[in-house]
């Protein structure tokens, strides 16, 4: 008997931590649960962390949910707007069991209760979408976009409607991304390029003209200032003209006076280069030459004008 003591105590203690066991459950505080009586479900959640009594199965079930977060991603499908244009609309939402009760009784298999919550956000999703135009999605213009309206509008239908049906709170809630299918892209693309050629057409117009605006500009400039200059060279063609008329008349009491000034400026041109020249003395400009056509008759020298002086210089009679 005393040899059997160890065994039978170590059975009794089995026995009770195998009844303590199927007697007991423990929740964690990141979990919440449900007793099940005779597969009834207990009305009254278990939301708080500690250690719970139950009958042991099949008497009395413990359902525990995570109360974790959980992403849920929607599936990526066209959804048209409500002027007739398709997106891409991608949503993620975080969600967990708040009432382990209903959701129970709605979904007893957790994975159930997922897809069951795909399906309303895809059904919400087109349903705000087609409301909405396209360019509330996708515009250039800032005032013209309302994504972030779209998303919270989306948010709440679906939070109303999970925590109302399932039991399930929406924590997190938004879109992941946003597409456009493949001939929206390349009209939207091509509409874009229009838009911008446009733009550089218009800015070219607009360099154009003002080019044309800074020639006409200073050409007027040049005109005017050609036409100064012009209206100065006039007055001085005019005042040399005046002066040269001057001369002419004192030059016109004497033609002797004329005709031997003009002989030496014909003279100094032929002359103004380094030239041999064998010339005939006999004729003018050279019979300058000669002693004798150097010398004017005494009356001429004495009423010669006072801005004319003659100058006299020995020469050989004939040409070298």
């Amino acid at each position: 008997m005393p040899s059997r003591l160890p065994s039978v105590l170590a059975a009794i203690v089995l026995v009770a931590v195998l009844g303590l066991y199927m007697c007991s459950f423990q929740m964690r505080a990141t979990e919440v649960g449900i007793r099940k009586t005779f597969g009834k479900v207990d009305p009254v959640p278990i939301t708080q962390p500690g250690l719970y009594w139950k009958w042991p199965w099949p008497i009395q079930e413990a359902v525990k949910y995570d109360t974790r977060v959980r992403i849920l991603e929607d599936t990526v499908e066209e959804t048209p707007t409500a002027d007739s244009k398709n997106v891409t609309l991608t949503t993620f939402t975080g969600w967990v069991v708040a009432d382990p009760y209903k959701f129970h009784t709605s979904y007893p298999n957790p994975k159930q209760g997922e897809e069951a919550l795909r399906t309303k956000i895809r059904a919400h999703k087109k349903a705000v979408v087609g409301v909405h135009s396209f360019a509330e999605f996708v515009s250039t213009r800032e005032d013209e976009r309302k994504l972030r309206q779209i998303e919270d509008e989306l948010k709440e239908l679906v939070k109303a409607e999970a925590q109302r049906d399932f039991g399930v709170d929406i924590r997190i809630f938004g879109i992941k991304k946003l597409g456009l299918p493949t001939e929206v892209t390349d009209a939207i693309f091509k509409r874009m390029i229009a838009v911008q050629r446009t733009k550089a057409m218009n800015y070219e117009a607009e360099g154009r003209a003002a080019a044309q605006d800074i020639v006409a500009g200073a050409e007027s400039k040049r005109q005017q200032i050609l036409a100064v200059a012009q209206r100065k060279v006039d007055d001085i063609e005019s005042e040399g003209r005046r002066r040269v008329g001057e001369i002419y008349k004192r030059f016109e009491q004497h033609p002797e006076l004329r005709i031997f000034l003009d002989k030496l400026q014909a003279l100094e041109d032929i002359l103004k280069t380094r030239t041999t020249l064998l010339l005939d003395t006999n004729f003018a400009p050279i019979d300058l030459f000669q002693e004798k056509s150097r010398l004017l008759p005494a009356e001429l020298k004495l009423t010669l004008p006072p801005a004319v002086t003659t100058t006299t210089q020995e020469a050989p009679a004939s040409g070298p």
